[in-house]
């Protein structure tokens, strides 16, 4: 007992788990390892200046035994003291609504629930009873899957703020624990079934393994996870630094430099597009290798290639660059005002506002540099000015070349980002642009030697 005790409170200090004035919520099923793991703070909670609450969550797998479940939860802790929630949901209905598997959709609810407590009690962690035995059997898992460093590093001690004070203590120390204690759990007869994957992992390989290969085998992952946790951290961090080098954020979009991005190794370049797109979703959950594989192929790909992914996210190329971003309905903007410019005037738009002054031919300046000022002949005007995003039949003559071409064929042609193209501003008469706002001027309606009288336009973005 003394033992399990020290060993919890060695965890504890290496992960640095817990601080004085600590409010945690304990997820407590009533099994063997929540239980001794509510005992175990319960005791410790004075000496670190804590404070628990548990919170169980009936999900209705096992009719009246699931019921039980928490009748004794809910005992417990009145017995012991501790203030408890308890909520019921149908999680199995849930499931089949989500297309979730059962456990999937089980750990969901659970964790919404500890949450949801949490900010209720104004508590700042939520501690559950991993133990080494589900770390073990969770490497193993995710080895047979194919996975990665990332998920060979098995079960983390600290992720946010969800701490694992048992994770370093194998689960024939806790049921020695709970007799010699006088706990007396509840025993979730399926994982004594080998029907679930993890449960024969449990029941049957592993023991096998003991018995044919290695008996210390436990240890020995236990051991493999800790170096390959400290393995991929380091790769982490090189990742990040690495994607500060080639790409710009915004809140919707991540745009990464091929060129640059190339010349990395693909181990980087995998964790790379891994950062992207849990900043972009909050979330790695639905994602597998076949979709970061996906995203990498883009790379050597021309510009238009897409892929589509979980979390209404995508990735597409854009010429040199890579770019993923979220699925967003723009919320409707104003894209058409109409300028007044018989006189000196200004309008606000959604971004900025407009100037037009009128001049006289000598009065004319240089505008060396300036991007977002324009001279044009209003003499040349035929519908009258607007200011508006791009619509179809658009045509466009810029300034120093002969001729005209549709707005789109220009766009493309000077490679301006599928993405930002329906983002333009464009002073239109008519169909025929006049001029792309901080960029080109249109040659049908430059100044010339000719012009008596001229309009400058202004735009200053906010």
């Amino acid at each position: 007992m003394t033992d399990l005790i020290e060993n919890v409170k060695k965890t504890i200090a290496k992960y640095d788990m817990l601080k004085s004035g600590d409010k945690i919520v304990i997820g407590v099923s009533g099994g063997p390892d929540s239980l001794c793991l509510l005992h175990v703070m319960k005791r410790l909670c004075r000496e670190y200046g804590c404070s628990i609450f548990a919170a169980h969550l009936n999900h209705k797998f096992r009719g009246k035994a699931a019921d039980r479940d928490a009748e004794f939860v809910e005992k417990i802790c009145g017995e012991w003291g501790i203030t408890s929630f308890i909520e019921v949901f149908d999680v199995p209905a849930y499931a089949k609504e989500t297309g979730l598997s059962p456990e999937e959709a089980g750990r969901e609810i659970r964790y919404r629930l500890f949450r949801r407590v949490c900010e209720e009690v104004g508590g700042n962690k939520i501690a559950v009873a991993h133990n080494l035995n589900d770390n073990i059997e969770t490497i193993l898992m995710r080895f047979m899957r194919g996975s990665g460093i990332e998920g060979l590093k098995g079960i983390e001690a600290v992720r946010g703020n969800i701490i694992r004070p048992l994770l370093e203590t194998d689960r024939l120390s806790i049921e020695e624990y709970c007799a010699c204690c006088g706990l007396e759990p509840r025993i979730d007869k399926t994982n004594l079934e080998s029907v679930y994957n993890r449960n024969k992992i449990r029941l049957e390989l592993l023991p096998y393994i003991e018995k044919n290969f290695n008996p210390n085998i436990k240890m020995a992952l236990n051991r493999f996870s800790g170096l390959i946790k400290d393995e991929n951290d380091f790769l982490e961090a090189e990742a990040g630094e690495c994607l500060k080098t080639v790409a710009e954020n915004s809140e919707d979009r991540v745009t990464i430099d091929v060129p640059k991005f190339n010349t990395f190794h693909k181990a980087l370049q995998r964790r790379m597009i891994r950062q992207c797109i849990q900043r972009l979703s909050n979330t790695l959950n639905g994602f597998d290798f076949k979709h970061f594989e996906k995203v990498l192929e883009l790379t050597n790909q021309s510009t238009g290639a897409a892929v589509m992914l979980p979390h209404k996210l995508n990735a597409f190329r854009s010429y040199d660059k890579l770019v993923l971003s979220k699925y967003i309905v723009k919320a409707d903007k104003k894209c058409y005002y109409k300028l007044k410019y018989d006189y000196d005037n200004s309008i606000d738009t959604d971004n900025g506002r407009i100037y037009i002054e009128r001049k006289k031919a000598k009065e004319i300046g240089e505008l060396k540099g300036q991007k977002d000022t324009i001279y044009i002949d209003p003499s040349k005007i035929k519908e009258g000015l607007v200011l508006r995003c791009r619509q179809a039949g658009d045509k466009f003559a810029p300034i120093g070349m002969k001729g005209t071409k549709k707005l789109k064929d220009y766009l493309i042609d000077e490679k301006v980002p599928r993405e930002k193209r329906d983002d333009l501003e464009l002073i239109a008469d008519g169909n025929q642009i006049v001029w792309i706002v901080g960029g080109r001027l249109s040659e049908n309606y430059k100044i010339t030697n000719d012009t008596s009288d001229a309009l400058l336009i202004k735009y200053t973005r906010r």
